[in-house]
């Protein structure tokens, strides 16, 4: 009887922490804003290459562009592309979370709330649409000349141009599983090129953690 009662307690247990993390998830959603940067850990072979030469869970990088009437993020995934919340967040590594960071200076993260619509366009204009740059370099164009993409790159040149805020931009290392790399790459690794990874977005003294979704 005893057990039964515990086993009992312990069903119950795992329900209200389900819901209290469910409620928790919501909470965080709705309190999206627009510009706040969503880090995803992803499953896949370059994923894992990734995260391990950058000591982080993360490996992919998106945007929130608009709250209402939906929630829309920006990310370079194939393609740069706009795609819901939910469609985004349905690529998450299993038993994994989004965690959502925001710049910490609010008078920052309130003019880019101010010129949502703005920040959108500029999205829209100068970047949707544009290849995904499987290479990493910081400065890569395609056969027509239009400026690829590559998600952490994405993100930051979208701030850049619409703030004139520079996020952490380093020279690049692949030293870790170097095989992998080496394979990754065809054997043409850009080590020492400028660039940036979700790992620095997350370890960047310009943002603060809002929670996890």
């Amino acid at each position: 009887m005893l057990t039964y009662k515990v086993g009992n307690m312990n069903k119950l247990l795992l329900i209200v922490l389900f819901i209290f993390t469910m409620a928790a998830q919501a909470q965080t959603s709705r309190a999206l804003k627009v510009g706040d940067v969503l880090l995803q850990p992803l499953k896949c072979w370059a994923c894992s290459l990734i995260e391990a030469e950058e000591e982080t869970i993360y490996s992919h990088i998106g945007v929130v562009l608009a709250v209402s009437p939906e929630i829309i993020v920006g990310e370079a995934f194939g393609k740069v592309r706009k795609l819901s919340l939910a469609a985004f967040n349905a690529k998450t590594e299993p038993g994994q979370k989004l965690m959502v960071i925001r710049f910490r200076n609010d008078d920052l993260s309130e003019d880019i709330q101010q010129a949502a619509d703005a920040f959108m366009k500029n999205f829209d204009e100068d970047f949707l649409g544009a290849q995904y740059d499987h290479d990493f370099r910081w400065n890569n164009f395609d056969e027509s000349g239009r400026e690829k993409f590559y998600c952490s790159e994405l993100v930051s040149k979208l701030f850049q141009g619409f703030v004139g805020i520079e996020t952490h931009v380093k020279r690049m290392h692949f030293q870790t599983n170097r095989d992998g790399w080496m394979t990754f790459f065809k054997g043409n690794i850009p080590d020492n090129e400028w660039g940036n990874s979700p790992g620095d977005f997350e370890r960047s003294d310009l943002f603060y953690q809002v929670g996890e979704l």
